[in-house]
This record gives structure tokens, C-alpha cells and sequence, in this order.
């Protein structure tokens, strides 16, 4: 037996006034900035109501505390929290290869605000930004995908000129991926060329 289109309208408004669980619904607001986030206990003051009309969060998912605004009345809230981080075991060096298990191991740890948001995973191509110091937490501040032509390295370099084509070697001052145009370094003179491949310019 179908139900009354009534009664349809009945539960769909009942649903809107009074929401989602105001715990789930702040479980969810930092899911959506850290999905690996294990929330073990909501702290709020005045005690959170059990049903709601509205509700407004007057802080980002990067703080573990803040204030709410339910039905025009404002609650602070604080979560303790376990979020898993990759921890470097060893200093890794500028442009060297992020490497799990090798030079960085996954662990939990109390969540707080950071500087800057935590890996949640480490991709094959993913190298340090800057010097990562031992015990270090891996984030996207302190790591970059590896560029197809690093700088400071040597690249080959084709010039073409009519019917004649060189190819040279010549160091790159600038990160660069295809299409990118790099400054290089060659015979002690500065020229621009435009990365075509892996360690490979062309150039301009």
C-alpha cells in the first residue's frame, strides 16, 4: 500500500526541522577537510540540543575547537581527534623522492591545528619541496609533484636552426613541466627554452 502524499510532505518537513544528529553533523563537517579523521569525543558548552532548525559553523574544519551557531544561540565546541600522518624517519633532502615505509611511516596522532594540511596519502611521484627535517610531519606545504625538469639538474637541449638540428646539455633555473618555459644555463649565458620532455628543452 502506498502512503498518502500527505503523509509524504509530513516527513519530509519533520526531516527538515529538525536536521541531521548535531554530533554526526559536526563529524561530517570535518570529514569533509580531513576524511581520515577520528573523532573520539565532542566537548561543547552550553550542552548541544538534541533538535535543531539551523545551524552554522563559525570556524573552519583546520581548528579542533570553535564556535557554532544553533537556532541564533552560540555554542563552543572542541573535538579530541586521531588523525594518521606520514612521519619522515630520516631528514630527506630538498627534491629527493617521499618514499612510505622507506622515509616516512604512517601514524596517529592527536589532531590539532597544523600549519599546513597532512598528506593522507603519498603518491609515486611526490618529492620534498624543501629540507624535511626527522620526525617531521609530511604536508603539502613540505612536498610538490616532481616536475618534469627539476632545477639546479642538467637537460638536454635541441636547438634547431633551418635544416640543422643540436642537441647540448645545459643546467635548468626554473621546475618545469611540458609546455612550461624555463630559463637555462648554457655556455655561462641565460636563454629560455620550453620543457618537451623528461629532462628534455627545446630551445626558443
Amino acid at each position: 500500500m502506498r502512503p498518502c502524499p500527505r503523509k509524504i510532505i509530513f516527513l519530509t518537513f519533520f526531516s527538515f526541522l529538525f536536521g541531521q544528529n548535531i554530533e554526526k553533523k559536526i563529524i561530517n563537517f570535518y570529514k569533509s577537510y580531513y576524511p581520515n579523521i577520528k573523532i573520539e569525543k565532542i566537548i561543547s558548552h552550553p550542552t548541544l540540543p538534541k533538535k535543531y532548525k539551523t545551524i552554522k559553523f563559525l570556524f573552519t574544519p583546520k581548528n579542533p575547537y570553535g564556535n557554532i551557531k544553533i537556532d541564533n544561540k552560540f555554542y563552543y565546541i572542541k573535538i579530541n581527534a586521531k588523525l594518521p600522518v606520514f612521519i619522515a624517519t630520516t631528514i630527506i633532502k630538498q627534491n629527493s623522492p617521499i618514499l612510505e615505509n622507506i622515509n616516512v611511516i604512517k601514524k596517529e596522532i592527536n589532531f590539532k591545528r597544523f600549519y599546513s594540511k597532512p598528506l593522507d596519502k603519498i603518491k609515486k611521484d611526490l618529492i620534498a619541496s624543501k629540507i624535511i627535517s626527522k620526525n617531521s610531519i609530511i604536508t603539502t606545504l613540505n612536498t610538490k609533484k616532481a616536475p618534469l625538469v627539476l632545477r639546479g639538474e642538467n637537460v638536454n637541449v635541441t636547438i634547431k636552426s633551418k635544416n640543422i638540428t643540436i642537441t647540448t646539455t645545459a643546467k635548468a633555473l626554473k621546475d618545469g613541466n611540458i609546455g612550461d618555459i624555463i630559463n637555462i644555463e648554457m655556455n655561462k649565458r641565460i636563454y629560455k627554452a620550453i620543457v618537451v620532455n623528461k629532462n628534455q628543452v627545446e630551445l626558443k
